[in-house]
């Protein structure tokens, strides 16, 4: 027997055996049989080996699955390992297939198929059995974070929502913060004015939950009164505390109505942030007042300030970034490359929710500014990226 006929030859007389051991001759056809029979009784984890098995057969390599990677011929290598690849991709469409999304993501992850794992979590019903998985996956691997904090939110409650978003945040990126701040905010905002309308409309006072919160608060002034609150005024902050990371309109407008009502708040319910941001709400509506297009000069001048005044030692960039942020959204991205020059260290990185230089020199084609601060900083990389970007816009 050849060493694939002892590997799978089973002297048991089951039916799945005698099949393999009758297509020996042919290793290709042995391995296509014993493929189909592994899918068909659903035992995928041997299906993944059985593809390294035919591919290692193929190349000439030892069979032994233990042999890593690193003890193969440097030559076949990366055929090997687009050999694994393809088969991560192959089982773990399949588990997906299956329903066994948790499983199916172990293979998927290596190769980045994120995609098909979120058609197939856009298409689950999510209930007390399933709720932690999907969460995890949507949520916590980043795979469709709006949904996952979505979910998250309605299966364990606003506080719970928060307190883990709070913990999950830093591993997220800009986009996904941002995806997981649009659900926290319209959902605050919406549990806020059923909270407002609720009181009033207990008190017989006329209220409509059409209008906006900063409308009826201008009806009923009285609204906040000896220290009243309709909402956990820490979820508040937090809320708004994410809503800068918003660049949709509709999206800032609730935010702003958020943070207005926070600002009315008494002043022991209004919890300070670190700078740029200490004073919460008053800075945040700065920020999305600016953003809007209102009060611009004096947002503008705010945090400039901030950005040079605020330590670097011990509050890091923050200031710089908020301040970069706000011109880049406002259009001013001229000035914004000039303050980038002027304020942030060569050297030193902003988080990735700052706008990079390149981003800043892009809409309005300030590739000279752009080369010249590259230039300055000894920046050779970022440099070459400005004469790529400038060559493919013209």
């Amino acid at each position: 027997m050849s060493t694939l006929d002892i590997l799978f030859w089973k002297p048991c007389g089951q039916p799945m055996f005698e099949q393999i051991v009758s297509a020996a001759g042919d290793a290709a056809q042995m391995f296509q049989e014993v493929a189909q029979q592994l899918v068909a009784s659903g035992q995928l984890h041997q299906l993944f080996d059985l593809r390294l098995l035919e591919h290692r057969h193929r190349l000439g390599l030892p069979l032994d699955l233990q042999v890593g990677f690193d003890e193969v011929p440097s030559d076949a290598r990366a055929e090997l390992e687009k050999a694994y690849l393809d088969a991560c991709r192959e089982v773990g469409l399949l588990l997906l297939k299956q329903g066994k999304a948790r499983e199916a993501w172990g293979y998927l992850r290596p190769v980045g198929e994120k995609d098909s794992v979120r058609e197939w979590l856009a298409q689950a019903v999510i209930d007390q059995d399933n709720a932690d998985e999907l969460i995890e996956l949507a949520l916590c691997e980043a795979i469709d974070a709006q949904r996952g904090f979505a979910w998250l939110l309605a299966q364990r409650g606003t506080c719970n929502g928060i307190t883990e978003f709070d913990q999950l945040a830093a591993r997220l990126s800009a986009k996904d913060q941002s995806a997981c701040a649009t659900v926290l905010v319209r959902h605050l905002h919406d549990e806020l004015l059923r909270n407002i309308c609720a009181q009033l409309k207990s008190q017989q006072q006329g209220v409509s939950e059409t209008q906006s919160i900063i409308q009826i608060m201008a009806e009923h002034p009285d609204l906040l009164a000896d220290g009243a609150y309709h909402i956990d005024t820490s979820h508040l902050a937090t809320t708004v505390r994410y809503s800068r990371a918003l660049t949709d309109p509709k999206l800032i407008s609730l935010a702003i109505e958020l943070a207005t009502y926070g600002s009315k708040l008494a002043k022991d319910l209004q919890y300070p942030d670190q700078p740029p941001f200490e004073d919460l709400y008053r800075a945040h509506l700065l920020l999305l007042h600016a953003t809007t297009g209102r009060d611009v000069e004096q947002a503008i001048d705010y945090f400039r300030k901030q950005a040079d005044t605020v330590s670097m030692e011990y509050y890091g960039t923050s200031a710089i970034e908020a301040y970069l942020i706000l011109l880049s959204r406002i259009g001013q991205c001229d000035l914004a490359l000039d303050e980038y020059a002027r304020l942030v260290p060569a050297g030193i990185g902003l988080s990735a929710h700052a706008p990079t230089l390149l981003q800043l020199a892009q809409p309005g084609g300030a590739w000279q500014r752009y080369l010249e601060i590259c230039e300055e900083r000894a920046d050779a990389v970022g440099y070459a990226a400005g004469l790529l970007a400038r060559n493919g816009a013209e």
